[in-house]
């Protein structure tokens, strides 16, 4: 009986780099794979999930990691094309991101990742992992006692807002879930910025995966 070959969904556009990244996949990992934009790779069924960051602000990143996660399906999930340079490590709180390939990987060494990956395992530097770990338990203990003051100060149209933002909705589109104008869903923005001490989307969202991500999807 023939062996099924494992199948790979590149979230992303099609580039010269992409359609490299393609043949290598197909040539040395005896993989195969598509291209694909976010919207459509929602609904692909595949083995791995490569999201493809070149030209990518982080914040851009992590709403693609949040749009593959709002179904609650743990899609593993791999970044390609990683810049040495790029503060992602507080991505590691996704918990369908997997691994991660810097952009200089050599095909041995990126072969040899797809395989860990697609056996279950994690591919990611271990200065990620052991930066997140330090944060982590650092964090526990202040996170735990105030936590819960967090989300009462919360209020409930706030906390819908950041649970939007954490499907990876912009502004427009929370705005037309919750039938308000733009205006209001940054008000609420602010507010929630405020409230949880943070100053960007991203670190709203990697709030709102620690605090929020037992709470039921709007």
């Amino acid at each position: 009986m023939e062996r099924s070959v494992p199948s790979v969904c590149i979230v992303g556009r099609q580039s010269f780099q992409v359609d490299l990244l393609r043949e290598c996949l197909a040539f040395h990992c005896q993989l195969r794979a598509e291209v694909m934009p976010v919207e459509t790779a929602v609904e692909c069924v595949a083995d791995l999930f490569l999201v493809d960051t070149q030209g990518l602000e982080v914040e851009r990143v992590a709403e693609i990691l949040c749009r593959l996660h709002e179904d609650r399906r743990l899609r593993p999930i791999a970044l390609v094309f990683a810049r040495e340079d790029h503060p992602m490590q507080h991505l590691v709180m996704f918990p369908c991101l997997r691994g991660m390939f810097f952009e200089n990987c050599g095909n041995e060494d990126f072969c040899r990742g797809m395989l860990a990956l697609l056996a279950g395992e994690h591919w990611l530097p271990r200065r990620w992992l052991g930066a997140y770990l330090d944060t982590t338990r650092l964090s526990s203990a202040a996170t735990m006692a105030s936590v819960q003051q967090s989300l009462v100060d919360l209020t409930p149209k706030e906390k819908q807002v950041l649970l939007l933002l954490m499907e990876g909705l912009s502004n427009a589109d929370i705005a037309e879930r919750m039938f308000v104008s733009a205006h209001t869903v940054k008000t609420h923005l602010q507010n929630v910025f405020r409230k949880i001490e943070v100053n960007s989307r991203t670190k709203a969202i990697h709030w709102g995966m620690q605090h929020l991500r037992h709470q039921a999807r709007v």
